[in-house]
């Protein structure tokens, strides 16, 4: 089996609609990242891997986008750990959440594992979308500087609180 499991007890939130002072969200941000990191087994397996987060709490959060928030700081730690972006291709973050004690249940699998060979069955039937290349950096044509752009008609200066005001009517001469 290839897979290495371990589990890191924190409590995670989602930070996306709190309100907080930014030193209390970098201190708890900090200690889950320094949780991660104590109890990280060790790794030297191949680059292609999936990692699951599971997070283990009383409660259950919003799958699509509170989850993956609240958990962050570990997916952070655990890019780190393996020397990777959180971005990279080269890994595929899968969550999921289950009721109990707070903490994070990690699991990295690869090769024929069962998470990895599923995780692998499920991009058969719906591939992830490609990634988009980066901006080519080619050379541009020149711009003719003596082109002039047409400017828009200015609006007429308002001078004063007397050209705000406008007649409620027609206008009545006094003699």
């Amino acid at each position: 089996m290839s897979c290495i499991r371990f589990e890191v007890p924190v409590e995670t939130v989602n930070t996306s609609n709190r309100r907080e002072h930014h030193m209390q969200r970098h201190r708890r941000a900090k200690g889950q990242r320094d949780a991660t990191h104590l109890l990280w087994p060790g790794w030297s397996g191949p680059a292609l891997l999936v990692v699951r987060l599971t997070r283990v709490s009383p409660r259950t959060l919003d799958t699509g986008d509170n989850l993956p928030i609240a958990m962050k700081s570990i997916r952070d730690e655990v890019a780190r750990q393996l020397r990777l972006d959180d971005a990279s291709p080269l890994v595929r973050w899968v969550y999921a959440q289950a009721q109990g004690e707070p903490s994070v249940l990690v699991e990295l699998s690869w090769g024929d594992d069962p998470l990895a060979a599923a995780v692998r069955a499920q991009d058969a039937l719906a591939p992830p979308p490609p990634l988009v290349p980066p901006a080519s950096v080619g050379p541009r044509a020149p711009k003719d500087r003596r082109q002039k752009k047409e400017k828009a008609p200015r609006k007429p200066a308002l001078r004063g609180l007397a050209a705000l005001a406008t007649p409620a009517g027609p206008a009545k001469r006094r003699p």
